[in-house]
């Protein structure tokens, strides 16, 4: 779905996770600066297509950009947010680019917060092209989006 277009991908590890919830409202109330930037927003859960929509239903406002359910961890693994010593999940915040690519991460056991550096960074890197090998893409398949913003 968002091929030829650049995107911000959010791995967060569910409702149930305080500070995936603050991080994810703050890219909600910076959603505007990331749509001037010319980016797409999307955040990928631990929890079932069902308790998201649940928590979804109990979010005041809910969020402008849609969240899809990766209850498996399949998608997980494949960009590296899931540490196989401890075998949990790890928060991660990704820049693809509109090749596919993967121009900026942060993953770690804490969400990325700073979202106008996520921003100016995002928009600095996308400016040039980069003298690196053809683009490997990682296809994401995830259970259909639930949002609040009915997409």
């Amino acid at each position: 779905d968002y091929r030829g277009r650049p995107v911000v991908v959010v791995f967060y590890l569910g409702y149930g996770c305080l500070h995936c919830a603050e991080q994810l409202k703050a890219i909600a109330k910076d959603y505007q600066s990331f749509r001037e930037a010319g980016l797409e927003v999307i955040a990928i859960s631990t929890d079932k297509q069902v308790n998201l929509k649940r928590a979804l239903e109990n979010l005041e406002g809910g969020f402008p950009f849609p969240l899809a359910a990766d209850p498996e961890l399949g998608v997980f693994r494949k960009y590296r947010c899931y540490d196989d010593f401890e075998k949990v999940p790890l928060h991660g915040t990704f820049l693809v680019d509109a090749k596919g690519r993967v121009r900026w991460q942060d993953i770690s056991f804490e969400p990325f917060m700073n979202t106008q550096f996520l921003v100016k960074e995002s928009k600095r890197l996308l400016s040039f092209e980069p003298e690196t090998a053809p683009a490997v893409t990682v296809p994401i398949t995830v259970l259909p989006a639930v949002t609040s913003a009915g997409r």
